[in-house]
């Protein structure tokens, strides 16, 4: 039997740097906060998702979720002043019957199953797991004069991202520790990590943008437009590799064929069964295409 796996999706943020509230204001058409919780509700794989809300916020909220009311588990609770009492609110809300809990930012629209599924499994042998990836850009440490004080060794950093996956038990017990400490964290790994627990962190090469500044909220509406609409370069990516597996398909079936059709170590034979292997060489490069179509150009229900 599978580990049951509930969501905790924080959006009890202010938007402070963007200016707005970005995740009830629409990108592509629908609320930012919407392409989230699609995302994750299409990936079939939390039993439950506890949205955290800013105080206040609960009838604009009720109305921007509503459409999704009836395709999964959504619950609304509010959230507190800083984004530990958030994560601890969807804690006390979530089932004590999910053996893990996965908090994501509600402002990071591109998660994926792929996604998902990478990051539990690291969590299924560290109890703790995060995405990230190797920092590429040069760290400087500045002053508050404005002036470089030092550069930063960048080999062992990474930048982290969210979703993060924790056995709830530990997460849990992490975060009551933090209340006795009067500690502020913005990290749940973090929260982890200050308990001693160690904490898996997993490479992850698709779009994972988090909108946080006009910048962001630009690349990201790009994306959801390629990927959408009749002549789009996503639409017309996936037209090209559908194609591309309709003509595979028949192909791997006639070297199949014509393998049964000469006797072994005979020239034809090994003709054929270079077509062959060459065919399933193209068949899975095509199927490693289609997913980064997908992450790159995502669109609804994917």
């Amino acid at each position: 039997m599978s580990e049951s796996l509930s969501a905790v999706v924080v959006a009890a943020g202010r938007s402070q740097r963007m200016g707005f509230d970005k995740l009830l204001t629409p990108l592509g058409g629908r609320p930012l906060l919407l392409h989230t919780l699609e995302r994750i509700m299409a990936t079939e794989v939390p039993e439950e998702i506890i949205l955290v809300i800013r105080p206040g916020s609960q009838l604009e909220m009720e109305a921007t979720v509503s459409p999704l009311r009836d395709k999964g588990n959504i619950r609304l609770v509010e959230g507190g002043a800083q984004r530990q009492d958030s994560v601890q609110a969807g804690l006390m809300a979530m089932s004590d019957s999910s053996e893990f809990v996965m908090v994501h930012d509600a402002a990071r629209p591109f998660i994926t199953k792929e996604l998902i599924d990478t990051v539990l499994e690291a969590a299924k042998l560290s109890d703790a797991a995060v995405c990230g990836a190797p920092c590429s850009d040069t760290l400087k440490e500045v002053g508050e004069d404005g002036l470089v004080t030092q550069t930063i060794d960048r080999s062992r950093l990474w930048s982290v991202q969210t979703p993060q996956i924790f056995r709830t038990k530990l997460l849990r017990e992490a975060y009551q520790a933090v209340v006795r400490t009067g500690r502020i964290f913005t990290d749940d790994t973090a929260v982890v990590e200050k308990m001693g627990h160690p904490v898996r962190i997993v490479l992850y090469h698709g779009v994972n943008l988090k909108v946080t500044t006009p910048a962001d909220w630009s690349l990201a509406e790009a994306l959801l437009r390629a990927g959408e609409g009749e002549g789009s370069p996503g639409q017309l990516l996936r037209k090209q590799l559908h194609d591309m597996n309709n003509h595979l398909t028949p192909l791997l079936g006639y070297a199949y064929l014509l393998t049964n059709e000469f006797p072994e170590d005979s020239r034809p034979k090994k003709f054929a069964k270079n077509i062959q292997s060459a065919a399933e060489r193209c068949q899975t490069t095509t199927a490693s295409i289609q997913k980064y179509v997908r992450e790159l150009f995502p669109r609804k229900g994917e």
